[in-house]
């Protein structure tokens, strides 16, 4: 599903569109957004976690009194057979041991240099006292320490150094820190113990040490333990390492390597924001000796899901999932589910109940305030790779929301059926049940429908894979078009209490001041004056939206191929964002009010925009681009989205070609991208790369994700089409030709499939025009590098003189290039204008530094040289 508000960071799962139009509005491909937030258990659980401040220890604490008793402890291995601790056999049982570890106050450690380095991290102890944690079944997994240390990090990724930057002021993690909780399933503790042999340092006991310990690994202890779970379940394991650290100037510094995860190193901190758990992360990235392939532990074949909604709106759900054993040995599968359901059971193959772990280690508040979350279920022994089996989860709880007036919604955040997270185009089969006096509508093909006294019952398949599915229900009306695909589109004949309350209270009504906008303002769908309004009633734009949205699917299928789906039907929701399901899609009551009622709600020239020429037709747009495609990853995110939002304008500006509408969200854009990020002298260009993907939104610059990855993203699309268009195609021939062939062949390569960054670039590579070759390695690292995986945007200045040379003008000068590395190359188009007259293009001024000399032949002379006029490049012009 791709979803439509605008992140401000990386909280929870919050989308674009709100109702001011102002921060927190996008269309997301909600896979993704909860795709990134699935970073690492350990992380992801950290979030929720009773995450308690670590207090730096002054140095006097940390030495014992001169006349101490200081007893001599017997010196541990790594590995330390104790029959009293012996790992339990059941899952829970060892979950609950492990929640127990406490440091050991037998053996403590007085350190000195101990060094520790993974990956691109190093840690120096320089002085203090370390002590292990109680092992269990003779293995050792973590330890703590006070004193004096140093952790430093140099990723070797400019955008990951960039990242850091953005939040500690520098590129490179080099931090004093006080205090070190380490959990590992490697092999730290011998590692250490080795070092500590060496330097012949003997364990003394300091119960003093451990108190002050006790406490925080008790509150730290219950994420670890579903993590180190994992590995000693597994037949094979795949060791991780942590280590939280209190840092003198940062605070809480995170840092871990873990072989799990597609980006093994992360570095981040936990925060607390207005009573809400958040992570900034300030770098991720893949560890030197990562593998080349990821083999995911468990995939998902099909899902069926049986749901019941209640006249209270309350669900009972079950999901049944066939699944795929990827790695061998593995026991801990692990779900998504929202975290407003609560598991009732999960059953095996057999029947039988399995054990299993749902939000142990948070609060209720916490549970209720997060969207998804893990489920993990143990199997009773591990699959052989290649193995299907079945799971089935059964669980209760409220997903839908009540916005007053008949009008309901099923949440944005979170999710409503149990399943594998990632990006898995899969088959589903749904069934539901809901009270009779609400319409309900659903992703798929509806193939059964039936009715009692009470209820209604209806299912619906998926013909093609899906990457995920909802469905929504309401006190619907409904209207249809006769063309195919066939389009139905349903809406509540009031308003939700939200949007009422606006129009009730007066909401501003006065005509906002002149804008660029004017020039391109709707007026054909104005009915009247402002003393004349029409009636609020979403209904009354059933046919006309269903229109609109059956021309752009004529537009789209012209530039993608053939529409996916047999059908599409669209579906009013309540709040200020949308969503684009397979073959559904949700769009925002704003876009079922004329532009009166928009302005009565407070909306500006911007957001009923928005809601008029983007919302409606990038949501139809991601029926291609995000749901026929998706993102490999959270990094590729930008793809789907900016693709959408490229399309939706083009189209929009197709309908109206005078009004410009596409230029002027360029320049739009151009400006935000070009302002100064709150509280700094940076730009929000700065912010970081658009590969960063949800990372972008963070306490720094909360509107960067939005101002990112659509606007600038959007720019990139633009860029590529106008690179790939052929501007000699003669009367008749298409100049796109090459961006529609491009854009169909990525289609049909990836289809339902991830497609990633990488994987974009070598398409277009495939499609490039000679003049884009500007390195002569027929590869497109030069734009890719600057674009995407870059930050640089370039200003620019000309200097120039003209000589007469015979019937005509020799113009030779000098493009001044600023803003950026010298090595940036961009080419540049540059035009001669008369006094009285259209500019001539006098060419292209590839950059190879901060100066690049030109000389042009033109007919006329020329009393001033613009720089792209035609808005073919992204250039800062302040």
């Amino acid at each position: 599903m791709r979803t439509t508000p605008w992140p401000a960071r990386i909280d929870s799962k919050e989308h674009r569109y709100n109702l001011p139009f102002t921060r927190g509005n996008q269309s997301y491909t909600v896979n993704h957004v909860r795709g990134f937030l699935r970073f690492s258990l350990t992380i992801l659980l950290l979030l929720g976690a009773d995450f308690i401040g670590i207090a730096p220890r002054s140095t006097a604490a940390l030495q014992a009194p001169a006349n101490a008793p200081q007893t001599a402890a017997p010196q541990p291995s790594a590995t330390q057979p104790n029959p009293a601790a012996a790992i339990p056999t059941d899952p829970r049982a060892l979950y609950e041991a492990l929640n127990n570890l406490r440091p050991d106050g037998a053996r403590v450690y007085a350190v000195k240099d101990l060094t520790l380095r993974r990956d691109v991290v190093s840690f120096t102890f320089t002085q203090g006292k370390l002590a292990f944690l109680e092992p269990l079944g003779g293995r050792i997994t973590g330890a703590v320490f006070s004193g004096r240390g140093q952790v430093i990090a140099t990723p070797h990724e400019r955008g990951e150094r960039r990242s850091l930057a953005q939040f500690i002021g520098v590129p490179i993690l080099d931090q004093p820190f006080s205090d070190a909780y380490v959990r590992f399933s490697d092999d730290t503790a011998a590692e250490l113990q080795r070092q500590l042999a060496q330097d012949g340092v003997e364990p003394v006991s300091d119960p003093d040490f451990t108190t002050h310990w006790d406490p925080l690994a008790a509150g730290l202890a219950p994420t670890h333990s579903l993590r180190t779970m994992e590995d000693w379940l597994a037949a094979e394991p795949i060791p991780y390492f942590y280590v939280l650290l209190q840092t003198a100037t940062a605070g809480p510094v995170e840092v871990s390597v873990d072989f799990r995860r597609d980006e093994q190193v992360t570095i981040g901190q936990p925060r607390f924001t207005d009573g809400a758990r958040t992570y900034d992360m300030w770098a991720s990235f893949r560890a030197e000796n990562s593998p080349a392939e990821k083999t995911e532990p468990f995939l998902p074949l099909d899902y069926r899901v049986d749901s019941t909604i209640a006249e209270d709106l309350s669900l009972q759900g079950k999901t049944t999932l066939h699944l795929r054993a990827g790695r061998t040995g593995e026991r801990i599968v692990s779900l998504e589910l929202s975290r407003h359901l609560t598991v009732d059971e999960i059953q095996g193959e057999d029947g039988q109940p399995l054990p299993y772990f749902q939000n142990d280690e948070l609060s209720r508040r916490d549970a209720a305030r997060r969207g998804n979350d893990f489920i993990l279920a143990v199997l009773p022994a591990g699959k052989p790779a290649g193995a299907d089996f079945h799971l089935q989860i059964s669980y209760h709880g409220a997903v839908i929301a009540d916005a007053g007036n008949g009008a309901y919604f099923v949440g944005e955040r979170g999710a409503w059926f149990a399943h594998i997270g990632g990006e898995h185009f899969t088959p589903f089969d749904l069934t539901f049940h809901w009270p009779k006096r609400l319409t309900l509508v659903a992703t798929g093909t509806e193939s059964e429908a039936r009715e009692d006294a009470e209820t209604r019952s209806g299912r619906w398949q998926s013909q093609t894979p899906f990457p995920t599915s909802g469905f929504n229900l309401s006190q619907y009306q409904m209207a249809s078009t006769a063309s195919q695909p066939r389009i139905q589109v349903y809406a509540n004949k009031e308003l939700e209490q939200a949007i009422m309350a606006r129009l009730q209270t007066g909401a501003p009504n006065a005509v906002p001041p002149p804008s660029m906008l004017d020039h391109y303002k709707d007026t054909d769908r104005l009915s009247g004056p402002a003393d004349q309004l029409p009636a609020p009633s979403p209904t009354s734009a059933l046919k006309q939206l269903g229109a609109s949205v059956q021309d752009s699917i004529r537009f789209f299928e012209n530039v993608n191929g053939a529409f996916p789906f047999d059908h599409l039907d669209v579906a009013q929701i309540p709040g200020s964002f949308g969503q684009g399901w397979p073959g559904l899609v949700y769009l925002s009551t704003l876009a079922f009010l004329p532009p009166e009622t928009q302005e009565r709600a407070g909306l500006n020239e911007w957001a009923q925009s928005q809601a008029r020429d983007l919302m409606p037709f990038h949501e139809v747009a991601h029926q291609w681009w995000g749901n026929l495609t998706g993102a490999a990853s959270y990094r590729d995110v930008w793809i789907q989205e900016a693709m959408a939002n490229y399309l939706a304008l083009w189209y929009a500006d197709s309908k109206k070609p005078g009004q410009h509408r596409l230029t002027g969200w360029l320049e739009h854009y151009r400006e935000e991208l070009t302002a100064k990020a709150p509280g700094t002298d940076h730009l929000i260009e700065d912010a970081g790369p658009l590969v960063l993907g949800p990372r972008l939104g963070s306490l720094k610059v909360p509107d960067a994700y939005s101002t990112l990855i659509y606007g600038k993203g959007t720019w990139v699309m633009h860029m590529l089409r106008e690179m790939l268009r052929d501007r000699g195609a003669p009367s008749g021939k298409d100049p796109d030709a090459r961006f529609r062939e491009l854009l169909r062949a990525v289609l049909a390569e990836h289809r339902f499939r991830p497609l990633s960054t990488a994987e974009f670039q070598h398409a277009v590579e495939q499609h490039m025009s000679p003049a884009m070759d500007l390195e002569g390695t027929r590869r497109m690292d030069w734009f890719f590098d600057q674009w995407v995986r870059g930050t640089d945007l370039p200003r620019y200045t000309v200097k120039f003189e003209v000589k007469p040379r015979g019937d005509a003008f020799l113009v030779t000068g000098r493009l001044e290039q600023l803003g950026t590395e010298d090595a940036f190359t961009a080419p540049v188009p540059l035009y001669a204008v008369r006094m009285a007259g259209k500019p001539e293009r006098l060419g292209v001024v590839v950059t190879t530094g901060p100066e690049t000399r030109f000389q042009f032949e033109s007919r006329t002379r020329p009393t001033r040289i613009v720089i792209d006029p035609n808005l073919t490049l992204l250039w800062n012009k302040g």
